[in-house]
């Protein structure tokens, strides 16, 4: 006898024991457990078979942790579909509602002979286990945010489960590691999706080539059916892309634009947009150029009138005669709360030996940048001879 008839007649032998097992083994096509890690309580779950399917005398299942029983249904229950190519037989198991400890591996376990093959009841199934596993947290998340951000309006993770909120959620904005902005985080779900982002309220720029970080606590977000699994810190790291000139962030008005003693009490910047100030920002009074830090103070804000005012006190702080002095607001010091995520760069006033602004520049008509007068009203209509503010920066008006 050749080898190849040899052959032929032991696939055929393993084929005829393969169908034999097949015709007195019952097997689960799928289950809702064991794929996907079990964020849900355990109510009830479903297992479907090829085939109707009954339900014998003596059927049990139980779900385990390291071999102890911790759950058995209360309820065993079978239906059979037919479709127009086959039947599908489903077995429902129905539990006391209650979850499972977070963070530990369990195996659902149904008894052999629980089930048996609708058309032949010689047909049951051998011991099922099926191993799952209730996680501590929702775990990893995906995005789609790319590694360079030009623009966004909104910048979005995901989770492989459904989500809902915890509370009202938000994200925080770092650029160059400082934090400059709270987000709010826009929680929701699709189908086996969980998903958050950061709603910037309308469009704003990342500054070419500056690092920028977000961030969502751990906590903020919980699986849609157990509020007790919830998500940990989410850190996004890019940079920005935004290559168009951006806006700096200035003021549009200081108190030394007339105050011109000798000695320093509290001096105020004037924001005409939203601002807040850094944790630990100081304004600074320097010898000229920068030499020597002469004395700082914390700064702090008030609003009022559609104003954000930055200020410091100097508690009385007398200058020197015949000693040129800077007024610096140290880059980063103030942030804007709104539109484009930037701080303010470092500003420099020069003053003369006293408080005050040592210039005054005179302009023509043709500038397009707005104009405030010495108490920080904006002007429309300037008058001839008269003294107003510019780009921080005294001007008369021709």
């Amino acid at each position: 006898m050749n080898k190849s008839l040899l052959l032929s007649m032991a696939y055929l032998c393993m084929g005829c024991i393969q169908m034999s097992a097949e015709a007195t083994t019952l097997q689960p096509e799928q289950c809702d457990v064991g794929t996907r890690p079990f964020v849900y309580p355990l109510e009830s779950i479903g297992m479907s078979f090829d085939g109707g399917i009954i339900l014998l005398d003596g059927a049990k299942v139980e779900v385990k942790c390291d071999g102890v029983t911790v759950a058995g249904a209360t309820e065993l229950k079978t239906s059979n579909y037919v479709g127009k190519k086959r039947t599908q037989g489903t077995l429902e198991m129905i539990f006391e509602k209650q979850n499972l400890p977070k963070g530990m591996d369990y195996v659902l376990a149904v008894s052999p002979g629980s089930v048996a093959k609708e058309t032949d009841n010689s047909v049951v199934n051998d011991a099922i286990e099926i191993p799952f596993s209730v996680p501590a947290t929702l775990g990893e998340t995906h995005s789609d945010i790319p590694a360079v951000v030009a623009s966004a309006k909104s910048l979005w993770i995901y989770w492989g489960t459904e989500t809902d909120p915890v509370g009202e959620p938000e994200f925080t904005l770092y650029r160059n590691g400082q934090e400059i902005r709270k987000v709010p985080a826009r929680v929701g779900w699709d189908w086996d999706l969980g998903q958050a982002y950061a709603d910037f309220g309308g469009n704003v720029n990342f500054e070419n080539g500056v690092n920028y970080r977000l961030t969502l606590p751990a906590g903020s977000v919980s699986s849609c059916y157990r509020d007790d699994i919830v998500n940990e810190e989410v850190v996004i790291d890019f940079t920005g892309g935004y290559t168009e000139p951006i806006e700096p962030l200035m003021y549009v008005w200081c108190s030394l634009f007339t105050d011109h003693s000798d000695v320093l009490n509290v001096v105020s910047f004037t924001y005409d947009r939203p601002v807040r100030v850094a944790d630990g920002a100081k304004l600074q009074l320097w010898e000229v150029d920068g030499e020597k830090l002469v004395v700082e103070a914390d700064a702090y804000l008030t609003t009022g009138a559609g104003r954000w005012i930055v200020s410091a006190d100097f508690g009385g702080f007398r200058m020197q005669p015949k000693v040129g002095y800077t007024f610096v607001i140290p880059e980063g010091a103030v942030i804007a709360e709104d539109g484009d995520p930037v701080v303010n760069p470092r500003n420099v006033l020069s003053l003369n030996g006293r408080s005050g602004m040592e210039d005054v520049v005179v302009y023509g008509t043709d500038e397009d940048s707005p104009l405030y007068d010495l108490t920080g009203r904006r002007i429309s209509n300037p008058v001839k001879g008269g003294i107003y503010i510019r780009n921080s920066k005294k001007i008369i008006r021709l």
